[in-house]
């Protein structure tokens, strides 16, 4: 039974290995995911096709995850974020809560997954716009 998630999700890790369990995740549950392994990356593709939700790892080479939900809104990027990370320190915490962004824990399980989306879409803060 699929889950109800948006149909076009946005996945950036830079960890191979978590980005395709990821989107291996999303997409045995029915619905199309798009791996990017950087911000970098990420951002360039938002000249492209807009996606649903996405899901930002924090720690990254180059930028981390709260500097690309910065780029994003510099962009004007409408769309839900939730940070995901393998590390949650209190300094994390505490930047995640100051821009208003969801911060959950890796691994994330299909279970977790509609209540990840749904958290994203009603927090205002932790939408792009």
């Amino acid at each position: 039974m699929p889950l109800s998630l948006p149909s076009l999700i946005y996945v950036v890790d830079d960890d191979p290995a978590v980005l395709h369990s990821t989107c291996f995740l999303l997409e045995s549950a029915g619905h199309r995911a798009a791996a990017f392994p950087s911000g970098e990356a990420l951002l360039t593709a938002f000249s492209g096709p807009s996606p649903a939700f996405v899901l930002l790892d924090q720690v990254m080479p180059g930028m981390d995850g709260i500097e690309v939900f910065g780029r994003l809104r510099d962009l004007d990027a409408r769309v839900p974020v939730i940070l995901i990370t393998g590390h949650p320190n209190p300094s994390i915490r505490t930047r995640a809560r100051a821009v208003g962004i969801a911060l959950v824990e890796k691994p994330l399980a299909l279970e977790d997954l509609p209540g990840l989306i749904a958290a994203g879409k009603r927090s205002g803060a932790a939408m792009v716009d």
